[in-house]
């Protein structure tokens, strides 16, 4: 009998390098999301750091003031633009968590298939060695009987 071979073998080892390169992409994303993060919380930081600089001085200016208005301003403008940002890499996300959920269930799939196919060829090799094991005795059996007087 001959080896056994997966004929999706291919196609399986098509879709673990789909997967892995679909897991490398999420990781990817989750890495730009804790950068977005890191991002946000590094400007309300200097916000409030300003802030509280002003507050705490013992002489504020006019002029300080309006910096300070313009510099709330601009900074809320920028974590406006960073949280929208954050938003869509987190719908990204989602989106590749459900395609590396997809691969994943693809792959056990074709796993599971291959398995189950490789144990209906042991099945089918043991069968035949049975059916040779058993035709071998046969023919001892009948060259015995032939032979005796």
């Amino acid at each position: 009998m001959p080896a056994f071979k997966f004929r999706l073998a291919r196609v399986l080892g098509w879709y673990r390098k789909q997967g892995q390169l679909a897991e490398e992409r999420l990781r990817a994303v989750v890495a730009d999301l804790a950068r977005a993060d890191e991002s946000i919380t590094h400007l309300r930081q200097s916000r409030e750091k300003v802030e509280r600089g002003i507050v705490e001085s013992e002489s504020i200016e006019a002029s300080d003031l309006a910096a300070l208005h313009g510099y709330r301003e601009g900074s809320k403008r920028e974590e406006l633009a960073l949280e929208q940002t954050r938003a869509g890499i987190k719908k990204c996300i989602v989106e590749h968590r459900a395609r590396v959920t997809a691969l994943r269930t693809r792959i056990r799939l074709l796993e599971k298939l291959c398995d189950r196919r490789l144990g209906e060829h042991i099945i089918a090799e043991e069968r035949e060695l049975e059916e040779l094991a058993a035709d071998a005795f046969r023919s001892a059996s009948f060259h015995a009987r032939a032979d005796a007087p």
